[in-house]
C-alpha cells in the first residue's frame, strides 16, 4: 500500500475512534496531506464522494476547529489544522462524562436494589474498578489543564 493510502487509512481509524464519521476522517486526512487549500469540488473528485457529504463533513470539522475555511469570491478553500494532541487530550473528559460517570450511577442504583450479598460484593468490586478509572481520567484531565496553562504562559 502506498504511503498516502496508508496515511489516510490510519487517520480514518484514529478519528473514527474519536467519533468522527468515515467521510469526516477521510476529508481531514486528505486536507492534512495537501500542500494547498482544497475546495469541496476537489475533495469530491479526490474521494469519489458527493459534494453534499463533503460539505456536511467540512461543516463539523470547521466547527470543531480541525479545519479552517477561507472564502475568495464564491469559492471556499479548506485547510486542515494538525490538532491530534488536542483531540487526544479531550478523550479523558469525554470518556469520563459519557461512559464512566453514567455507569457509576447505574451501579449505585443496582447496589441500592440488590438483596444478595454475593451480588453486592460483585457490584462493589466493579464500582471500585470504575473509581480507579475515574481517578486516572481526572488526573489526565489535570495534566492537560496544567500543560495548557504552561503553554499559555510561554
Amino acid at each position: 500500500m502506498d504511503g498516502k493510502k496508508e496515511f489516510v487509512r490510519l487517520v480514518e481509524k484514529l478519528l473514527m475512534r474519536w467519533e468522527y464519521s468515515h467521510v469526516e476522517a477521510k476529508v481531514y486526512a486528505l486536507l492534512l496531506l495537501s500542500d494547498r487549500p482544497l475546495t469541496i469540488s476537489e475533495l469530491a473528485k479526490e474521494t469519489g464522494l458527493s459534494r453534499s457529504s463533503i460539505s456536511t463533513s467540512l461543516g463539523r470539522l470547521t466547527r470543531e476547529y480541525l479545519v479552517e475555511m477561507r472564502k475568495e469570491g464564491r469559492t471556499k478553500y479548506f485547510t486542515a489544522r494538525p490538532l491530534f494532541l488536542e483531540k487526544f487530550l479531550e478523550q479523558p473528559k469525554v470518556i469520563l462524562e459519557r461512559e464512566v460517570l453514567p455507569l457509576e450511577d447505574v451501579l449505585r442504583r443496582m447496589l441500592d436494589e440488590t438483596d444478595s450479598e454475593e451480588r453486592r460484593r460483585k457490584l462493589e468490586e466493579i464500582m471500585k474498578n470504575l473509581r480507579f478509572l475515574e481517578y486516572a481520567l481526572l488526573r489526565l484531565i489535570e495534566i492537560e489543564v496544567d500543560e495548557l496553562e504552561r503553554k499559555l504562559n510561554e
